[in-house]
């Protein structure tokens, strides 16, 4: 086998186990929307992620894996190998980037979500880092991104606690209110 045989198969293997790991934990249907999220039949999917796995992740799907993870494909290439991160030098517009920085980019594909927050605020909390960088152009350490990663996470998970709370309050104070009615 090649060298660069050897690369891709690494490269392959690192996809699926950051994928497995990110499924792991999550909701009931959360392969389905990944799967309508990168473009790819559920069965393709569930095919390459299956114990005896009968498809493998071809370089199309491998570059959507990267943007779902809001990481260029030579980041990610460099995650799966244990390089260092290409340094892409950032789009600047009107004094603002709109580019994700590499350590950005880097922590937030190392970074290890807790499970209680959904995937849609997981997109929410990378943007938001990635604002933070787009106002203070400066491309931090890794280990800071992931303490901003952190307190981003931190405070969407407080937000999904609050919304649950006030939900069953809601149906709370609806009970109450029907069982007066009832008795009226």
């Amino acid at each position: 086998m090649g060298q660069d045989d050897q690369r891709v198969r690494r490269i392959k293997q690192y996809v699926l186990r950051r994928l497995r790991e990110e499924l792991g934990n999550a909701p009931r249907g959360a392969q389905a929307k990944l799967a309508k999220s990168l473009s790819v039949s559920g069965a393709h999917l569930s095919n390459m992620l299956s114990s005896t796995p009968s498809r493998q992740p071809g370089e199309d799907f491998r570059r959507k894996v990267a943007a779902h993870w809001g990481v260029t494909y030579a980041q990610l290439e460099a995650l799966a190998l244990g390089e260092e991160p290409p340094s892409s030098i950032p789009k600047v517009v009107n004094g603002r980037s709109d580019a994700t920085p590499p350590n950005l980019a880097a922590a937030a594909a190392e970074y290890l979500w807790m499970h209680e927050l959904p995937h849609e605020l997981r997109v929410i909390v990378r943007e938001q880092a990635r604002q933070h960088y787009a106002f203070t152009p400066t491309d931090l350490s890794r280990e800071e991104w992931q303490r901003i990663l952190t307190g981003l996470e931190r405070e969407a998970l407080a937000l999904v606690a609050y919304r649950s709370r006030a939900g069953s309050n809601d149906d709370d104070n609806n009970r109450q209110a029907r069982k007066r009615r009832a008795r009226t």
